[in-house]
């Protein structure tokens, strides 16, 4: 480890679409100590570049593409292997490479190895693939124990995503530590002002504001959300519902949403940058999704005082407030319908700074648990 330089790190991530993990580099990066560490970013190249690049770019990394490197068939490997291996044989000076991803990218630790990075950490942020396909399951089950192989760190967001990516005994034998997700917990703190006018600008004063943020894909269960929220409008009539987030499923919720007769009563807001905001105008959070390896997006409703109603699939690590509740997902619409009602009211909004920051959720705590490892000299 180089002892007067700044300690080199290369972050990978399969590409910057919106998403969670995408959100929380961008984070990280605004609070990482840039006088004793540089960062790059490493993402493979789906055609597509994405807004949140430019935000890398303005938390102060570099980027760099693996061009033409996406990976669907196995015969993709062959171009991929190709390809990382010139990447590191050009950019062979990293101290540590941190890769948020699965075990189908084990080859940018493999090959990190291979050109002498000391550092080298798996980082798990769900538990599950994000296929159905089938062959692609079974390959990514396969790749795992080659993924532990070439790290030299393995991090987990929550215990359940440790035990999905590197096995329940190297968790139990505390082989992977968990780091949680955190957030800028400040700037989520609720504040009435912020609520009257963002219940203002999105003409919703006087609703009752149920609330999600998520990507539009299977695994955050839209669908079954808006059956949660057609059975809340039934008893409360003056209810609405705001969806934040993009996706390739969002043009066909908007098309249940209309053959239901919701259109006036949910409003689709896209990508927001005012997450912070949102959540202060909400009176529920509500998460009904078929996994999470940790949900930032729920632990930032908590900061915001917001009663939350999570499915019962996601870690009760995400559980920071008493007022959050959780439902197992063959219970009916209606039944969670009943039980988000019950949670309405009962929070103060009440300022949880200590609580959030006690329970390790402070995204500056969360950086300097990494630079620590960082910083160690193997």
């Amino acid at each position: 480890m180089k002892k007067m330089e700044k300690v080199k790190v290369l972050l990978f991530v399969d590409r910057m679409r919106t998403g969670g993990i995408q959100i929380l580099l961008v984070n990280l990066l605004k609070v990482f100590d840039k006088k004793k560490y540089s960062f790059d970013v490493l993402m493979l190249d789906d055609g597509t570049d994405y807004p949140m690049e430019k935000d890398i770019i303005e938390a102060g990394a570099s980027i760099y593409k693996l061009k033409g490197i996406w990976i669907n068939t196995p015969i993709d490997y062959i171009k991929y292997k190709k390809a990382v291996s010139a990447f590191f044989n050009e950019h062979h000076d990293y101290d540590v490479v941190h890769m948020h991803s699965s075990s189908k990218n084990f080859l940018i630790l493999k090959y990190a190895k291979e050109y002498g990075v000391s550092i080298r950490i798996a980082h798990s942020h769900n538990t599950d693939f994000q296929t159905h396909n089938r062959l692609k399951i079974i390959i990514g089950d396969a790749l795992k124990k080659q993924l532990i192989k070439y790290s030299t760190d393995c991090l987990a967001c929550s215990k359940i995503a440790g035990e999905w990516l590197f096995g329940e005994k190297m968790v139990e034998d505390g082989r992977v530590l968990v780091i949680k997700n955190g957030i800028d917990i400040e700037k989520y703190q609720y504040n009435q002002k912020v609520r009257d006018d963002k219940r203002e600008e999105l003409g919703i004063s006087d609703k009752l504001v149920i609330g999600n943020i998520g990507r539009f894909v299977r695994q955050k269960n839209h669908d079954f959300l808006i059956d949660i929220f057609s059975e809340i409008k039934k008893i409360e009539p003056n209810s609405i519902l705001i969806l934040a987030g993009i996706g390739e499923l969002m043009n066909s919720i908007k098309e249940k949403v209309k053959g239901l007769g919701l259109e006036s009563d949910v409003l689709f807001l896209g990508f927001r940058s005012d997450v912070n905001e949102l959540t202060q105008a909400m009176d529920l959070f509500l998460m009904p999704s078929f996994y999470e390896g940790f949900p930032v997006t729920a632990v930032e409703a908590q900061a915001a005082g917001l009663p939350c109603v999570l499915s019962s699939s996601i870690t009760d690590e995400a559980s920071i407030l008493d007022e959050t509740v959780y439902v197992d997902l063959n219970q009916s619409a209606a039944y969670w319908a009943e039980q988000a009602l019950k949670c309405i009211g009962k929070s103060d909004r009440k300022n949880s700074y200590e609580t959030l920051k006690s329970k390790g959720f402070d995204i500056t705590d969360m950086a300097k648990s990494l630079e620590n490892i960082y910083a160690r000299e193997d």
